[in-house]
């Protein structure tokens, strides 16, 4: 089977929005339109603690518990 006849590119149909401007945009429309704002502090706190249970996982070379996060 000839893999490479079968290849097709994939064109450019949308700009790509850098996530941070995205976030950065959502929060300027909350402050100015008063409009909800997603990322709360809790879903950052998760975040934070969900990266740095990767780092430890890779480090220590084992699955790691992601406990309840409560604020």
């Amino acid at each position: 089977m000839d893999f490479f006849a079968q290849w097709q590119e994939v064109p450019d149909t949308l700009p790509v929005k850098n996530p941070f401007r995205h976030c950065w945009e959502a929060f300027l429309h909350h402050v100015v339109d008063d409009a909800p704002y997603v990322p709360t502090l809790l879903e950052g706190a998760k975040a934070v603690q969900l990266a740095d249970l990767a780092y430890r996982s890779c480090a220590e070379g084992r699955w790691m518990p992601v406990p309840e996060l409560k604020l």
